[in-house]
């Protein structure tokens, strides 16, 4: 039994000073400080750090301390950890125990088995088991002895140590030792270092529980310091924990902190420039540390802070995701496992990637642009179809073929070569060319990352074998990027001027300001996941770490770091509303332990009503830099087409972006058939009927329809492969359903008396109608002649989900109360009959109008609608259909022309539906442009019926 010595230090100085006050004592005269025979245990290794500088700071002739342990270090010494396996390690074990296992005979654990117990199922059970062994090795339990000791679910406990025998069987098959097993043989016998004669604990306020154990079985005397006075000596446990029975949510715990300390701020942005705010304003005061309790304030923090010229380092090391490399990985583990085209596309994305598969740098550009032009078209699914549409259509990937097959090159390797070789090619194939910089931090972390991946890959590909466990390549690949991501990039500390120190790190932070940002509840004191086989209920039975540890250690942390700055110094806390993603966060538990007397006040405070929300300046999550000036042009106009003029009516500055400057989105993960394309198929279904010699003559309903889905299907096979993406396959399904109805009705026109007469029908080039000198640009549907009247009709196909009168898509009728923009006035018109209307479209009378140019007076236009309600499927006639239409809808063409050609495409209309930019612009157009063209008055005017 050790000779276990608790000593307070009190409060009212920091940690650091406290440490090296304490052991300096130690030291005689003028001679080093001499620690041969201590071993100090401290919370972390950056603890660890901090105490040997300041211990050498405070002996000019140096100072000999070569014992600075973690807990982890003691219970599992140097000696020790060559028979402790890996983690990768233990979750094979776990999984080969998993494959092995009766599972039918466990049947408190798996009452009914699932119908997949390949390798994913197995890896995963693997993972959920070797977390388990972890939490309850914190406390030196094992599967076994839990179910001693629990009342409930003991037979599912025993189900779960038969797993846990075989695991260790497996272990020791390959010489290696559960490394949970060894720190709690560890904490029986523990192992110190030659020489060593006394320990000191210092402030530690998180030992595992296994810990204690290491403590008392110690055979030299064990000193524990904590950082609080002697009069709350009862609140700690034995090694310095805080006891949840004294510090916990029911305890009356108050900490010293006034309104104004505690800040609430709208979202991290808000946080990180207050943040900023106040190590300015703390600066004349003396030192000012930063610590963040939540990873979003801090990646905004730090980058606030780079460009503020501030040089940041955070102790904790990067986290994997946060390299390029990661995300490159992943696609490509994505690639490899299904070959799916959006991979490819969004590695192509990728410089690097882009520059290894095709070899020519220069024409990376263009490269892309013949990708997503290709998938726009043909949407394909995976590499394979893509390849496959790509023999009907080579002539469209005269880049992209050889990229295809260097992607389909880079598949095989990682399927038919050894995991660490497919690695090493991949990382020469994208870097091999590539000069890094050693001293720029992104270099920095690529390599270390590069060199992190093939250790994984080296270490699974070793250890399969070991273990005898055949996974498949993207399930190798799969693995080496799960190992990797529990990976720390360490980032070279060089010449810094700030450290973001984590929550757990503050309590060792001796400046006398210190400024403390993201303390929400969801991160401080956060919320321990529950495990599915150890709820925190029985942790708490167990004695291991559990909500009320963890509560009552983040309790006593904000007061420690309250209390020593309330002589001297300041402490400024701030919490969220608002995550990036938009959820809403909740103020830490721990900023309400205060005097029931302001609690209220501190409730008001944290939770203000939503009037007084956001009165602060917020940051928007996006804002312009500058205004965009788009290079003004003034069109020759030669030629126009109806969808121009439509185009123009609904947005003149959005025609101008798409027409003048070519500007269109590119939807690079398409995987449905836009409107128009749905469209397009039914077009050329009902072209071909009009071409064929029998058809275009039936009115048989079924063999109608039989020709128009056979002749849709086939172009739809012919651009889209005849395996589709599943969308379009339900798609085509769609239009099936609507060309069967659209037979129906085909054959009803057939029998009243309604011929083909001619489809997609365009002007005779050698007279074409001029509307203001530009020549009219138009390909008419259909036109139906009746055989016995000889009337001719107009026809225009519509998709469209909902069935559109021709007339209201066409107009906007106007009456008394309606308000038009000045600048619309050009719209609108009267007819004799003193009805007045505003024009949304030109098609069909300007149709009319070009057929009477050629000679052929039209006696009616309209629709023929494929709704998505079939019922609803009939010819749709524009009533009252006249000359004096086509007569105002020239004249309104005949403007457009004339603006387009004075560039009079300003200002941009409130909303448009068939093209929109508005993302692009962040839902403002006209706050995003600084317009230099020509701008028409903007103002609102009444109409006449208003102004009486």
């Amino acid at each position: 039994m050790a000779i276990l010595i608790r000593h307070f230090w009190g409060w009212e100085a920091p940690v650091l000073d406290k440490a090296v006050s304490y052991l300096m004592r130690e030291r005689t005269g003028d001679t080093a400080l001499d620690l041969a025979d201590t071993l100090l245990i401290v919370p972390t290794s950056e603890a660890g750090r901090r105490i040997k500088e300041a211990l050498a700071r405070a002996n000019q002739p140096g100072a000999l301390v070569p014992w600075v342990w973690t807990a982890e270090q003691a219970l599992l010494p140097v000696a020790a950890r060559k028979w402790a396996a890996s983690p990768l390690q233990s979750q094979m074990a776990w999984q080969k125990a998993v494959k092995k296992v009766d599972l039918a005979q466990l049947k408190s654990l798996f009452p009914v088995l699932p119908e997949d117990l390949g390798w994913r199922w197995q890896s995963e059970m693997a993972r959920l088991l070797s977390e388990l062994n972890t939490l309850l090795g914190a406390g030196g339990q094992t599967f076994a002895t839990v179910g001693q000791r629990v009342n409930q679910d003991s037979s599912r406990w025993d189900d779960l140590a038969v797993i846990e025998a075989l695991y260790h069987q497996e272990l020791a098959e390959v010489g290696l030792v559960d490394a949970q097993s060894l720190k709690s043989n560890g904490a029986e016998k523990p192992q110190l270092p030659e020489g060593v004669q006394r320990v000191v604990v210092l402030a530690s306020p998180d030992l595992l529980p296994l810990f204690g154990r290491w403590v008392q079985a110690c055979e030299v005397p064990v000193t524990v310091a904590v950082q609080a006075p002697e009069e709350l000596a009862h609140t700690f446990d034995e090694i310095g924990r805080p006891l949840p029975s004294f510090w916990g949510e029911d305890a009356n715990v108050t900490v010293p902190l006034s309104h104004d300390q505690v800040h609430l701020h709208h979202d991290a942005s808000a946080q990180a420039a207050q943040t900023i705010r106040l190590l300015a304003d703390l600066a004349p005061q003396g030192r000012v540390a930063v610590g963040v309790g939540d990873s979003e304030v801090g990646a905004v923090l730090q980058e606030k802070l780079s460009l503020e010229g501030v040089r940041v380092f955070e102790p904790g090391g990067a986290a994997p995701t946060e390299v390029g490399l990661w995300h490159v990985l992943a696609q490509m583990l994505t690639l490899v496992s299904s070959r799916s085209w959006k991979s490819f596309a969004t590695l192509l994305r990728v410089p690097e990637v882009r520059s290894a598969w095709m070899g020519k740098k220069a024409e990376g550009m263009k490269l892309l642009r013949e990708a997503d032009d290709f998938a726009l078209m043909h949407m394909p699914v995976t590499l394979d179809h893509a390849a496959e549409l790509g023999k009907l259509w080579p002539d469209e990937i005269q880049l992209l073929k050889p990229v295809m097959d260097a992607a389909l090159a880079l598949v095989a390797e990682f399927r038919d070569s050894p995991l660490p070789q497919a690695a090493r090619a991949l990382l020469i194939l994208l870097y091999g060319d590539r000069d890094f910089v050693p001293d720029a931090p992104q270099d920095q972390l690529t390599t270390s990352l590069a060199d992190a991946w093939l250790g994984c890959c080296r270490e699974i590909e070793s250890e399969i074998a070991r273990f005898g466990l055949t996974p498949n390549p993207e399930e190798a690949l799969a693995l080496s990027l799960e190992a990797l991501s529990r990976a720390s990039l360490s980032e070279p500390r060089g010449e810094i001027d700030l450290v973001l120190q984590g929550w757990l790190e503050l309590l060792w932070e001796p400046s006398p300001n210190l400024v403390i940002a993201g303390v929400n509840e969801e991160h401080v004191p956060g919320i321990l996941i529950a495990h599915p086989f150890l709820p925190d209920r029985v942790r708490q039975q167990l004695g291991l770490p559990c909500q009320a540890t963890r509560f009552a250690r983040d309790a006593y942390t904000l007061a420690a770091l309250t209390e020593q700055r309330v002589s001297g110094g300041n402490l400024h806390v701030m919490c969220g509303q608002w995550s990036e993603r938009g959820d809403a966060l909740r103020p830490s538990r721990l900023l309400f332990l205060c005097d029931d007397a302001i609690l209220p006040q501190r409730v008001t405070h944290l939770f203000p009503k939503e009037e007084s929300v956001g009165t602060e300046a917020q940051e928007p999550v996006r804002t312009l830099a500058w205004k965009l000036t788009p290079k003004v042009m003034r069109s020759k106009v030669e030629t126009i087409s109806p969808s121009r003029l439509r185009s123009y009516l609904e947005c003149p500055f959005r025609d101008y972006l798409s027409h003048e400057l070519r500007m269109e989105e590119t939807e690079v993960g398409k995987r449905e058939l836009a409107p128009n394309e749905f469209g397009t198929l039914a077009h050329h279904a009902f072209q071909k009927l009009a071409v064929h010699a029998q058809m275009k003559l039936s009115a048989d309903a079924g063999a109608l329809a039989d020709f128009l889905i056979e002749t849709a299907v086939e172009q739809a096979h012919q651009l889209y492969g005849k395996r589709p993406a599943p969308l379009i396959h339900l798609q085509l399904e769609s239009l099936k359903q609507r060309l069967r109805h659209a037979a129906e009705t085909e054959a009803a026109e057939r029998a009243a008396g309604w011929m083909i007469y001619a489809a997609e029908w365009v002007a005779n080039p050698e007279s074409p109608l001029m509307i203001e000198g530009a020549r009219l640009s138009c390909k008419v549907d259909r036109i139906d002649r009746h055989q016995l009247s000889g009337h001719l009709r107009v026809i225009d196909f519509k998709t469209a989900d909902k069935a559109s009168d021709p007339l209201e898509a066409h107009v906007r009728k106007l009456n008394s109360r309606s308000q038009i923009l000045e600048s619309d006035e050009w719209k609108c018109f009267e007819l004799r009959d003193g009805s007045r209307y505003q024009w949304k479209d030109l098609q069909l009378p300007l149709y009319a109008a070009v057929l009477q140019q050629q000679g052929l007076r039209p006696d009616s236009v309209g629709y023929f609608t494929l709704p998505k309600s079939v019922q609803e499927t009939k010819v749709l006639t524009w009533k009252n259909f006249s000359e004096e239409w086509v007569d105002h809808a020239l004249a309104c063409a005949a403007e457009i022309v004339r603006r387009l050609r004075d560039g009079l495409f300003w200002p941009p209309a409130a909303k448009a539906y068939s093209r929109s930019f508005d993302p692009l612009f962040l839902g403002d157009m006209t706050g995003s442009i600084a317009w230099t063209g020509p701008r028409p008055p903007e103002s609102f005017s009444l109409t006449e019926g208003q102004k009486d």
